[in-house]
């Protein structure tokens, strides 16, 4: 609640009177390409400006407008009761909600850094070559030409750092924008955001910590450090704010979960952060978001606006093993959806403020991906957002497997170049009695793989929805042995073992 006894609310209008609005005069041409060449209208309605009699009159009501959202047709403003009553009675008014001022995960204790070891090198290798980030720079594969906007909490010495001097030089840092203060000066705040953008673009002569050091970036700071809450608005604002400036992904290690939403609420259509996040998808953005951190806490599942449609939503691996990370928030979305999509290493070697460091949270899973992607888009520009969302998934380590904690794992260069093949049947499954027994044909050698050889195995029942998933290390020639009685007729059995899926109806009989 405001100090007043008033709180801030969202006022959602009705419609928008039509008036006169020309896209070459709004929009950065960057912008305008994007449409063009995804087969989008340049504009839509969403991107009409919202009428300014009707912010004149809830001004003359509840004071100062605070923000305006295009896309949501709506603004935000400090309101009593008294004053949101009388907006009610507006005929233009549609709806009043709460802007919900929730934690912003990226700001928890799990952006931990430890101590400056040594070994920061090696981990920056391993981060990019689980990632096979070897194949794009063979192809000289960098993400120029492709504009990336970052949402954070600000980016402190990204303006000095030597990891950005490469995208100093070149100018290629071409809109800022802080949301908090309403400022374009974004190079303060708290460092976190410098960290995730050193995991898409960070390089020196020492090391090269992400994928697209090549790509031109739009930065925005939503969140405020310090303050208990973040508010939503100012994500919901920057993004219709990096659309009109040209971006072509945008990267959002920020999210909202408990406090004033339920987890049967991570469906994607309450929050205003992933309404939002599902309209910049359809005006041709690659969306790519953090699922979060809660995987270890009561809360446990994504936050939003990971739960939104059809952006990329991003869990977290420890490099070391290629699982899923205990931390990293878990899917799928309270309706079903599969989440995360893909996942990466969520322990990562990050701009430290004066040398290299490791860190953790899916906030370094995100942008790792988010440089992949923009590797991607340069070689396939002719696709269009969901063509290549859909690809990234296909490129996952573990596709078509696909679970909870991993999504379709983690995604591979070699996919989009020539496609690894692996000889031979390196597993079976076959009747034994009562049960399925998945045998090992020739264990590996302890080196084979850059990650240690697991077995992961899910059981879904029509449509998909898992009903269990696990990973197994394999040890022996039997890994894994699955009663019948605990299978349903229609159930599918899906295994991965080492680049190779087999799927299958669970009745013994169809064996």
């Amino acid at each position: 609640m405001h100090a007043r006894g008033k709180e801030k609310v969202w006022v959602v209008f009705t419609d928008k009177p039509s008036g006169y609005f020309d896209p070459a005069e709004y929009f950065d041409p960057h912008s305008l390409q994007r449409r063009v060449r995804q087969g989008l209208p340049v504009f839509d309605e969403a991107d009409l400006p919202v009428s300014v009699d009707y912010i004149r009159r809830v001004e003359e009501i509840a004071g100062r407008v605070e923000k305006v959202s295009r896309w949501l047709n709506a603004v935000t403003v400090y309101a009593g009761r008294k004053e949101q009553q009388a907006l009610h009675r507006l005929p233009f008014v549609a709806s009043i909600e709460p802007v919900l001022r929730v934690p912003a995960f990226s700001l928890k204790a799990y952006r931990q850094e430890v101590p400056w070891s040594g070994d920061e090198e090696v981990m920056a290798e391993l981060q990019l070559a689980l990632l096979d980030g070897d194949v794009f720079d063979s192809l000289g594969m960098d993400g120029r030409g492709v504009r990336i906007a970052v949402f954070d909490a600000g980016f402190p010495e990204v303006d000095k750092h030597s990891l950005f001097a490469h995208i100093r030089e070149e100018g290629r840092i071409v809109a800022t924008h802080d949301f908090v203060k309403g400022t374009d000066y974004v190079f303060s705040g708290n460092f976190h955001g410098t960290m995730v953008l050193s995991c898409i673009a960070g390089k020196n002569e020492e090391m090269t910590l992400g994928l697209a050091t090549g790509a031109e970036f739009i930065l925005a700071r939503t969140e405020q450090w310090g303050e208990p809450f973040s508010e939503e608005e100012n994500w919901v604002c920057a993004m219709e704010w990096a659309d009109r400036y040209g971006a072509d992904i945008i990267s959002s290690s920020l999210g909202y979960t408990f406090h004033r939403y339920f987890t049967d609420q991570m469906n994607g259509r309450v929050a205003m952060v992933s309404r939002a996040a599902s309209l910049a998808a359809r005006k041709g953005i690659l969306v790519v978001n953090a699922m979060g951190n809660a995987g270890a806490s009561r809360w446990e599942i994504l936050g939003a606006p990971a739960d939104a449609d059809s952006i990329l939503s991003v869990g977290g691996v420890d490099p070391f093993t290629g699982r899923h990370i205990a931390f990293s928030s878990f899917g799928p979305s309270a309706d079903g959806r599969l989440k995360p999509n893909v996942c990466a290493p969520a322990r990562a070697a990050v701009a430290g403020r004066r040398k290299v460091k490791t860190a953790y949270g899916t906030s370094f899973s995100t942008p790792l991906v988010t440089g992949f992607a923009a590797c991607v888009m340069q070689m396939h520009p002719e696709w269009n957002n969901m063509e290549l969302l859909h690809a990234m998934e296909r490129s996952g380590h573990l596709y078509p497997y696909y679970d909870y904690a991993h999504g379709y794992g983690i995604p591979q260069a070699s996919y989009f170049t020539k496609k690894k093949e692996v000889e031979g049947e390196l597993f079976t499954i076959s009747a034994d009695g009562e049960n399925l027994v998945v045998k090992i044909r020739g264990m590996p050698p302890d080196s084979a793989e850059k990650i240690p050889a697991y077995l992961y195995y899910h059981i879904a029942r029509p449509g998909g929805l898992l009903k269990k998933y696990a990973v197994i290390e394999v040890s022996d020639s039997i890994p894994l042995v699955i009663s019948a009685q605990r299978l349903n007729p229609d159930d599918i059995l899906r295994v991965y073992y080492r680049g190779q899926t087999r799927s299958l109806p669970a009745k013994i009989t169809d064996l």
